[in-house]
């Protein structure tokens, strides 16, 4: 059906509802290649005669973007494609980047079932495309789906050995149910190919510490610092590690280190900002901290840990205020700290600012 003819000095052609189709098709599966789709469909009469429109639109008038098309409807497309004769084996150059999004654009939104197909689409087209496993086991996991989940993770790593998002999942997963010998197994699998991914090692020496195995969680931990000496928060958790085995010198080792230390990630604050309470340094915290708040002015831990050295240093209107300010905006984030208030401060302390 023709909707618009457009004529002018070097341009002379007709708009049909193909056309902006053909578009989603150049966007979501060549990723804006038109010689690549004319390469493969150029049996197909239809979308043979639509990509010379558009690209004598392109040449002349607009560059045809994802604004004449948004939002993109795939079992639309699915359906319009079976009716303009574009099958699976006629797309052999593509590109399933796109698809990879739409499908997670989907889930996003809640929209499993879609997600679910756009994704049994795109292994239509290759069986082999590890991200689409990887992609289905992480949505079956958010659903519940664990059995089902873990057989599509491990397809992914399976195909490629490489898929370091898969090797995450599969840890978690496992972590969750409590097989923490297998956690252990993938997390350690994502290290050795993803050594960067510092969160992981986090994790890792969790596993190993709910399977009883504190000095592997001190050795995965230290494996950490030879590549960030600056993370304070690996530091901590080996203290409390050597610690929990009774090492009470290692741990103050590892705490005079932190102690040394400035942090350098906000992530590292609470942990830094306990240690050097816990040794009175009161004014060096708020320093610190007030710098961080400086940069972030909505970080709520950030006025939270303040609340403490104010009181300690007799800014006892300026930790009222504080905690006034945390109780309107984020009461929830307050009665989460509450253990936090009661370590440090007395309970005549926590009447003088308004902590109940």
């Amino acid at each position: 059906m023709k909707l618009v003819k457009i004529v002018g000095e070097n341009v002379n052609t007709e708009i049909t509802i193909n056309t902006p189709l053909a578009v989603i098709i150049r966007d979501i599966f060549y990723e804006g290649d038109w010689e690549a789709m004319e390469g493969d469909l150029f049996k197909n009469e239809i979308m043979k005669k639509e990509i010379a429109v558009c690209k004598a639109i392109e040449e002349n008038i607009v560059d045809l973007g994802e604004e004449i098309y948004q939002p993109v409807s795939f079992l639309e497309l699915r359906d319009w494609m079976e009716d303009v004769g574009i099958k699976v084996d006629d797309l052999q150059h593509v590109s399933l980047n796109g698809l990879y999004d739409l499908a997670l654009e989907h889930a996003d939104k809640g929209m499993y079932d879609v997600a679910y197909e756009i994704i049994s689409f795109m292994l239509d087209i290759d069986p082999h495309y590890a991200p689409a496993y990887e992609l289905k086991g992480s949505l079956l996991l958010e659903q519940g789906r664990i059995e089902e989940g873990l057989v599509f993770l491990d397809k992914a790593v399976e195909i490629d050995p490489w898929m370091i998002e898969a090797y995450s999942s599969l840890g978690e997963a496992y972590f969750n149910i409590g097989d923490y010998e297998r956690a252990a197994y993938y997390w350690e699998k994502e290290i050795e190919k993803a050594p960067e991914n510092k969160l992981t090692y986090f994790m890792l020496a969790e596993a190993y510490e709910k399977m009883g195995d504190r000095k592997k969680a001190i050795n995965t931990l230290e494996k950490l610092l030879h590549r960030d000496p600056e993370s304070i928060l690996a530091l901590y958790e080996i203290a409390d590690l050597y610690r929990k085995i009774g090492e009470e010198g290692k741990a103050k080792e590892f705490e005079d280190k932190i102690a040394s230390t400035t942090p350098k990630y906000t992530s590292d604050l609470e942990v830094w900002a306990k240690v050097m309470m816990r040794r009175k340094e009161y004014e060096k915290v708020i320093e610190i901290l007030e710098e961080f708040l400086e940069k972030s002015k909505l970080n709520t831990n950030i006025k939270v840990l303040l609340v403490i050295p104010y009181v300690k240093t007799g800014r006892i209107e300026d930790a009222k205020n504080l905690v006034n300010e945390i109780k309107d905006n984020n009461v929830w984030y307050y009665y989460g700290k509450k253990e936090l208030y009661n370590e440090f401060l007395t309970e005549e302390e926590r009447e003088a600012c308004g902590i109940s």
